[in-house]
């Protein structure tokens, strides 16, 4: 039974990566607004109602790879060793979001820097979405008492403060990739680097 539903769902996590995969690259093909979730359906072999089974809206199959690519932020400090600062935590993070990306193939790289620069409706998807994460992490933060205050109020503030910052050192191995300019493509080395210099400008900035 237990090999039954792993089978199951390594068969849906196929099936989901598919779909992002040929949607990703029929929007770079032919423009996001111009393909249709019918289309990316029928070339998929499998039904609209499917599509939607595993993807809430037409951004989503752009962007809902980032579940896997860059998991919660709140998960990340609620998985940390006690005692580990929170900014070694989310940068740990984000060395890993980027490999995860540079490990995509270039043109997958290519395809998603295209549809995600095209796409307004893609951008604005793509920041609620970080907008719920960095909620999630500033409930976290005060969960955890990182997040300093006379009262509620000024925790609230604190962890939200807290929280924009580092989602925003975080997105920088994401940008690198998706947003670069590709004749200015950095390197996974430059991107860590870069992600490893934010974070020591945000320990500067808390500690002062």
């Amino acid at each position: 039974m237990q090999e039954t539903l792993g089978l199951r769902e390594r068969k849906k996590r196929e099936t989901r990566r598919a779909l992002r995969t040929i949607a990703t690259r029929m929007f770079a093909e032919r423009g996001f607004d111009a393909v249709t979730v019918a289309e990316i359906a029928a070339a998929a072999k499998v039904s609209t109602k499917t599509v939607f089974n595993y993807y809430a809206t037409k951004e989503d199959l752009v962007l809902s790879g980032r579940d896997e690519l860059d998991p919660a932020l709140a998960a990340t400090l609620r998985a940390k060793e006690p005692g580990e600062p929170l900014l070694v935590a989310m940068q740990r993070h984000a060395h890993a979001v980027a490999r995860r990306l540079f490990e995509l193939p270039a043109e997958q790289r290519d395809a998603l820097r295209q549809v995600v620069g095209s796409a307004p409706s893609v951008r604005a998807r793509w920041r609620e979405n970080r907008c719920e994460q960095e909620a999630e992490l500033a409930a976290a933060l005060i969960e955890a008492g990182l997040a300093d205050g006379r009262d509620d109020a000024d925790r609230a503030v604190v962890a939200a403060f807290k929280a924009r910052l580092v989602a925003s050192a975080v997105d920088l191995a994401y940008f690198d990739v998706t947003c670069w300019p590709k004749e200015e493509e950095r390197t996974l080395d430059e991107t860590l680097a870069a992600v490893d210099e934010a974070f020591a400008m945000l320990g500067r900035g808390l500690a002062g």
